[in-house]
């Protein structure tokens, strides 16, 4: 059963542990280090499983991050519980003992966090894994580079092809040296997910400048208004030196350029 598939079902179960009365519960039952965890860290952990928000996870095993959710919060134990990782192509990789890097992704924001493997309950109907509480959250800048929208008086024309060989046509919402925001008319999550690697992207710029190399899928989202479309996240791979430095010399006129319209 996929991450999707257990969003709410798995979650049902988990609210459960978020009623006052629980916490009440375990509240009678902390001994004095778990009384010593950063309560700001706590509430950060509680937030984060009560909007069911999505975290990216990654071991020094792995090369690439995967999702998951926060089931539940144990001050009891000082651990939390996280589901099984999504996609699975690492199961079995991540052992007790191990570190995860942790991050979660708001607006212009990453928060970021170290936790210790305790435990991976892989023989349970839906296994998940028991992390140590961490002691402090670490926030930074999301994006270092500048990121610009894309209005109608500069249209840069998008395409790209997905893992399975499809080719979508749309345009591009904004723009940074290290990625874009593109957007496709309907419903296109079919063979599309966070982490896939696109074998081509290629952007037509006014004046014939192009920019075509692999993209790397960081987020996709389909929305129904202001009309049907998929917006969909990619970070660049494979770009040539020399198209970056053009690239970064565009970003810089038209910032310029908006800044002054401003």
């Amino acid at each position: 059963m996929t991450l999707w598939q257990k969003m709410f079902g798995r979650a049902a179960v988990a609210e459960e542990r978020t009623m006052p009365g629980f916490f009440n519960e375990l509240s009678q039952h902390e001994t004095a280090d778990t009384r010593n965890i950063n309560p700001e860290v706590i509430r950060q952990l509680r937030v984060w499983q009560k909007q069911r928000q999505l975290i990216e996870v990654k071991s020094a095993r792995q090369s690439e991050y995967q999702q998951s959710l926060i089931l539940s919060v144990d001050l009891a134990n000082g651990s939390f519980e996280i589901d099984e990782l999504f996609p699975s192509q690492y199961h079995g990789q991540i052992r007790a003992g191990d570190s995860l890097h942790i991050r979660v992704h708001n607006g212009g924001q990453v928060q970021e966090m170290e936790c210790s493997v305790l435990s991976y309950h892989h023989h349970s109907a839906m296994p998940y894994y028991s992390l140590a509480i961490p002691e402090r959250i670490a926030y930074g800048q999301r994006r270092k580079q500048r990121r610009i929208a894309i209005d109608e008086d500069f249209p840069i024309a998008a395409s790209l092809q997905t893992p399975v060989g499809q080719k979508l046509f749309g345009g591009v919402e904004n723009l940074s040296c290290g990625g874009v925001r593109l957007r496709f008319s309907g419903n296109q999550l079919k063979d599309l997910y966070p982490g896939a690697v696109l074998p081509m992207c290629d952007l037509a710029f006014p004046g014939g400048f192009n920019i075509r190399c692999r993209a790397k899928l960081k987020g996709i989202q389909f929305l129904r208004q202001p009309r049907r479309h998929t917006s969909i996240s990619l970070s660049f791979l494979d770009l040539a030196p020399a198209q970056r430095q053009q690239l970064e010399g565009l970003i810089e006129a038209i910032g310029q350029r908006c800044d002054v319209a401003a």
